[in-house]
């Protein structure tokens, strides 16, 4: 039996999502340092990502394609590259005529190399049997057919009559294709063995043939082998080739079958980008033997990426990174104790990429600027601030483009703000600009405002935190950086599934103290009106919800039952919004108003599911402000010495708490939502608002004070069904049983009803199986 108020809908608040929705993978992840930024874009399906890889277009319309490249220089440079791309990618075998107007085939026909003209048919006419269009993933799905054998058979036999070499490689490798989809293994082997191994120059065309050699490779380490070198060298063949990389064979084994030291980084270089944990060790083996490598400044940009997910995504957020195989989170410590346990180990490891850029010579790698950009952020990760600051300072001066400028400045706003000390922390001038500049940028906007509360400004934090969600664009245009915000809390219950949060509302309303609240309200009050900018940016939101946060204010000070307080926050709120938010206005026109947001009854003379039985002596216009006036005004008189009906005066105080429970029909005094089974929240008059502590504390001063016997049953009926609720709240998850056998242990432990048995048998019966009567035990007070 667990859990009778567990989660039963998500309802009603901006942080909280349909049914089932819950954040993970790429919308948690963090990341300030965009990879397509920084010209690797041939790599770019092995980004780190929580989407792991994923197959895409290589090559951008301005990219040029090596094998049309082989076509140009076989043409002697007399052709241009878009007249070979219009005959390999949009002619049909009719179109390869003396007539076209195609500048690579008049070169042909006019040079009278009709081999090649013969050639080009031939490869149409396969393009059908085995293209990329037709299977790009290039599986083994295609049955092989009597048009493809004959067809191989043909490009066997034109591949031996040829006298052009070219050609000769050419024929080869539509051979192999072709025997690949016909799968024939054993051909495979034989063609590459036999006329690809010896090719004196590695080109394109080698490395495509070998990526069927590979596949067609029983030798699993020597697999792996031939896998690594097309990887490096055929990037439309990366994706396909790394599906079938073997795992579990020792690396070692794999570089065995090195000759160079060039096939011994590409060996690394593979194992390494295929690998979601720590690479350092295979990045160090490739700096080792091929220094001046572009897919060495990747496998940098991707570890850099790696740690920054390791590191801030928890750090910022409070979740698990987004890739985690192995949940970190230990029960017995602290969200945040265990957060920082982990962060700590992975800027260790983030120390240890910084120490070994350290050791080497960045004019040795084939990127300098990458490699200082990345120490300057591994100062930043490692808490190196003023480093961090310095080298970026450095790095700003050297002209780039605007993009990647502003990358550096990214970085650079995030040490300047952290670089603070506790309690004396502040946006300062030099990074307005760059918050200006990134406005829409939420992951950056509330990673500078989670350093400002870490740092104890807790204003400008949330300043910062309300501007989230006014952009929802993504922040660059070619990388997804999923750019909506959720986060936890250091006090998250494990009980609530809605337990993060993604806009400022929700958080405050948990986590910020009365104190921080009256800080955020002045700082507004006394800034909203300046011009400039920045000020306009960023008291846009909370200028216009002065009213609300007085709200909050003032229900804050409710579950502090700090009354006095409350009412003197509630005095500021305008009557616009009591009306918007709290009256029927809002409840009939608002389609999806769940747990009905409206003061719809007294909550001293009515209580919820329980017919009238109280006559309405003291009507007002119902909200925050004028309940909690009233009731000081009922207490003062409870408590008042020389009051008569002091029974009277603490029941109704009693009927108000109660109300002001989930139970009730004030629960908006301490709530902004409501649902049927109840939210579990780490809210602090948690246990107020589920077990109703307060009602049951003035029921029981009402039955202290209460001169009739038939008062005080109806007192003691009141308390239990306060005990009642206390007894679930408390006792839901450590109850092993049937749901009937819980409501007996209710029953059986509430000792109010117990006594009310006792002491008035006559009464038990009617009070405790019919809520009608309770009118004639109140009438009967006196």
């Amino acid at each position: 039996m667990k859990n009778f108020l567990g989660f039963i809908a998500l309802l009603a608040s901006s942080s909280l999502f349909a049914c089932g929705f819950y954040p993970y993978g790429e919308e948690l992840r963090f990341s300030f340092f965009n990879p397509d930024l920084m010209g690797y874009h041939s790599y770019s399906e092995f980004y780190y990502s929580a989407n792991t890889f994923s197959p895409q277009g290589v090559y951008r319309d301005f990219d040029k394609r090596p094998n049309d490249l082989l076509w140009v220089k076989y043409c002697k440079n007399k052709v241009s590259y878009q007249a070979v791309q219009e005959v390999l990618g949009g002619m049909s075998v009719g179109d390869i005529n003396p007539r076209s107007k195609n500048e690579m085939l008049h070169y042909l026909y006019q040079t009278k190399d009709y081999e090649v003209i013969n050639y080009l048919k031939f490869a149409k006419n396969c393009e059908f049997f085995n293209s990329w269009m037709e299977d790009p993933w290039e599986r083994n799905e295609v049955q092989s057919s009597p048009v493809r054998r004959k067809l191989l058979k043909n490009a066997i036999l034109l591949s031996k009559q040829t006298k052009n070499e070219t050609l000769k490689f050419r024929y080869t490798f539509l051979a192999i294709r072709m025997a690949f989809y016909s799968q024939d293994v054993v051909k495979i082997r034989t063609l590459f063995d036999t006329v690809f191994k010896a090719k004196p120059s590695k080109d394109i065309l080698f490395y495509w043939s070998l990526y069927f050699r590979a596949l067609a490779e029983e030798d699993k380490a020597l697999g792996n082998f031939y896998a690594s070198q097309v990887f490096v060298n055929a990037p439309e063949k990366r994706f396909a080739i790394s599906q079938y990389y073997n795992r579990d064979v020792p690396i070692e084994q794999v570089v065995a079958f090195a000759k160079t030291d060039d096939e011994r980084a590409n060996v690394y270089l593979f194992a390494g980008i295929l690998k979601h944990d720590k690479s350092l060790e295979y990045f160090k083996k490739v700096y080792e033997y091929r220094p001046k490598f572009d897919g060495l400044s990747f496998m940098l940009l991707r570890e850099m990426n790696k740690v920054e997910d390791w590191i801030f995504t928890p750090y910022y957020t409070l979740f698990e990174p987004s890739i985690e195989t192995n949940s970190y989170w230990d029960e017995e410590v602290s969200v945040f104790q265990t957060v920082q346990k982990r962060v700590e180990g992975d800027r260790n490891y983030a120390g240890e990429l910084l120490r070994f850029i350290n050791t080497i010579d960045l004019n040795s790698v084939e990127n300098p600027m990458l490699w200082k950009t990345c120490k300057a952020y591994l100062l930043f990760i490692t808490k190196d601030y003023n480093g961090s600051i310095s080298l970026l300072n450095e790095l700003e001066k050297v002209k780039q483009s605007e993009l990647v400028t502003n990358q550096l400045e990214i970085i650079e706003a995030l040490a300047l703000t952290a670089n603070q000390e506790y309690g004396k922390a502040i946006l300062i001038n030099e990074v307005k600009p760059i918050i200006l500049r990134n406005k829409n940028y939420q992951k950056f906007l509330f990673a500078l405002g989670r350093e400002l509360e870490y740092k104890g400004n807790t204003t400008d934090a949330v300043l910062l935190y309300s501007t989230l969600g006014k952009g929802y664009e993504n922040y660059y245009e070619d990388h997804n950086y999923y750019n909506s915000v959720y986060w936890k809390t250091v006090t998250n219950s494990p009980d609530n599934y809605s337990d993060f949060y993604n806009e400022y509302f929700d958080y405050i309303n948990v986590m910020y103290t009365p104190g921080q609240m009256e800080a955020l309200i002045d700082n507004i009050y006394k800034n909203r009106d300046k011009e400039d900018e920045f000020s306009v940016f960023k008291y846009s939101v909370l200028k216009t919800q002065l009213p609300l946060l007085y709200d909050l204010l003032g229900t804050k000070y409710i579950r502090q039952n700090k009354l006095t307080k409350a009412m003197q926050s509630f005095k500021k709120v305008d009557a616009k919004l009591w009306n918007e938010k709290y009256s029927n206005w809002e409840h009939e026109n608002n389609g999806w108003n769940f747990g009905d947001n409206v003061f719809d009854e007294n909550p001293f003379y009515v209580v919820k599911y329980t017919p009238e039985f109280i006559p309405v002596k003291d009507a007002f216009r119902i909200n925050k402000y004028t309940v909690t006036r009233q009731l000081i005004k009922y207490i003062n008189k409870a408590e008042n010495p020389k009051e008569k009906n002091k029974d009277y005066y603490y029941f109704l105080v009693g009927n108000c708490y109660y109300n002001m429970t989930h139970f009730g029909n004030a629960w908006m005094m301490r709530r902004y939502y409501w649902t049927s089974g109840g939210n579990p929240t780490t809210i602090e008059d948690e246990r107020e608002y589920y077990e109703c502590l307060s009602a049951k504390t003035y029921y029981l001063l009402a039955l202290k004070n209460a001169k009739t016997d038939k008062f005080k049953a109806l007192c003691l009926r009141m308390i239990g069904r306060c005990e009642n609720n206390r007894l679930i709240h408390a006792d839901n998850d450590r109850f092993e049983g049937s749901y009937d056998q819980f409501q007996n242990y209710i029953m059986g432990n509430n000792k109010y009803y117990r006594e009310l048995k006792e002491k008035y048998p006559d009464y038990y019966g009617e009070l405790t199986s019919n809520c009608d009567a309770f009118g004639k035990y109140f009438s009967a007070r006196r």
